[in-house]
């Protein structure tokens, strides 16, 4: 296998023709959001609905990280998984958080049609799938949580597997109707228009290096500085290297490939008609999708734990390599396809998988929406509505969903030794699977 050089941005979304101006002088504003991914964009757009004025602060350009970046789920899950929903809350705390999570996906939905969104999207659900028999089990128990939580949930045979043209290496599968996948970049190419045609105004290449609170709150970046009534940091993953947030999750860096386009030949070897998204009954899932310009995305499984926030770019020439192995493992019928590129980027992790809103700080003029541990596609578009509201001191009829008592991750060196020991113990289970599938 060739090594593959990590590109600094993804295949979906390398930004605009033309990039919004840097901040360069200092102004006033009602609103200052740092951060022009999904979050912050969704705020501002649902603050411009009620008239409030916003800026945006954008390190790069808009959507240049996990929301541009991303593989381009949509699905219904909130939490790790669901079976792990039901044992660490009460039925009807589970059912309420689902129902938040289905909400999100409808709710994008919607918003896709409402304004005509071209992003490829593909509503045809996703599927849990079992590589080996040994899997089974987990997908039993998924099936088993679905009831519970009154979930529509189908469980796949292996036949009924081969039926919907799934490839053959997985054998069953969970498949949940809500949702599908799309093409991140297009949405998030096309929300940013929106917000600026509403009448946000966007600062590119504009990395804050400060926040300084009180009433009005400062924000500060090398050449200007933003000076407003409220804030929202809309910074996930980043938010750790401007001092807030550091105890609610962990930042982690995942990669993915992105295949040449298959030919029809290779087309018809492959099938899967539906173009379901896939992911493992693993711990640590594998995630394999078609795209609408033929080619193949496939990630998961391994992942970079930084020590500390120092969370640069990074080249991962020995994760691309793990990565093409499971890849080649899991897709013989393709080992004439080409992997073609391979990009990553840092999400947020909290503790329960689930993301958080609120309020810092003793003016309660500072705001986040943050972690959505691979589920924010979907999610950032509600939690957008949810700080929108409470930017303005209003009440979103969900916006106490998300209010929970959270755990806080343990500082250094013990984040970086506890976060790498739970990595590796889930890679434990793992292995024994993918061990009795190299042995059959």
């Amino acid at each position: 296998m060739k090594e593959h050089v990590t590109q600094k941005h993804s295949n979906w979304w390398k930004g605009p023709e033309n990039l919004c101006p840097a901040l360069e002088k200092d102004i006033r504003t009602d609103v200052v959001i740092v951060g022009g991914g999904f979050t912050g964009l969704y705020t501002a757009l649902n603050l411009r609905k009620a008239g409030v004025e916003v800026v945006i602060l954008e390190r790069e350009y808009a959507g240049s990280a996990a929301s541009g970046r991303n593989s381009g789920y949509v699905d219904g899950l909130i939490g790790k998984d669901y079976p792990s929903l039901l044992k660490l809350n009460k039925p009807e705390r589970a059912k309420e958080l689902c129902a938040f999570a289905k909400t999100s996906v409808e709710s994008l939905e919607q918003f896709i049609k409402e304004h005509q969104i071209d992003c490829e999207y593909i509503g045809n659900g996703n599927i849990n799938a079992a590589v080996h028999p040994k899997q089974i089990k987990r997908l039993k128990l998924l099936e088993e949580a679905g009831k519970g939580l009154e979930l529509h949930f189908k469980f796949l045979d292996q036949q009924a597997m081969l039926e919907r043209g799934i490839p053959p290496t997985f054998v069953a599968g969970i498949h949940d109707p809500v949702g599908g996948t799309l093409n991140p970049g297009k949405l998030v190419a096309r929300v940013r228009q929106l917000a600026i045609d509403a009448g946000v105004k966007l600062y590119e290449n504009s990395p804050v290096v400060r926040i300084q609170a009180g009433k009005p709150i400062r924000v500060e970046t090398a050449r200007g500085v933003v000076t407003a009534d409220q804030a929202v940091l809309a910074t996930n993953a980043f938010t750790m290297q401007l001092g807030y947030k550091k105890r609610f999750m962990s930042p982690i860096w995942a990669g993915m490939f992105e295949s040449a386009p298959l030919t029809q030949e290779q087309r018809e070897r492959l099938k899967w008609p539906g173009k379901e998204g896939l992911y493992t009954a693993h711990e640590k899932l594998e995630s394999y999708r078609l795209t609408e310009r033929g080619t193949l995305i496939a990630g998961g499984k391994f992942v970079k734990i930084p020590y500390g926030f120092q969370l640069d770019n990074l080249s991962q020439p020995k994760m691309a390599a793990q990565i093409e192995q499971v890849f080649r493992w899991r897709f013989p019928e393709l080992a004439d396809l080409d992997l073609a590129t391979f990009w990553g980027g840092w999400i947020g992790i909290p503790l329960d998988f689930m993301p958080g809103i609120g309020q810092i700080g003793k003016n309660g003029n500072l705001h986040y929406g943050m972690g959505y541990a691979g589920h924010g596609v979907p999610q950032t578009l509600l939690v957008g509505e949810i700080l929108a509201e409470n930017v303005q001191g209003k009440q979103h009829p969900l916006g106490h969903v998300l209010q929970r008592r959270t755990f806080p991750i343990p500082p250094e060196p013990f984040k970086w030794l506890v976060s790498n020991m739970v990595d590796f113990g889930l890679g434990l289970v793992d292995r024994g699977v993918d061990k009795a599938l190299a042995g059959k």
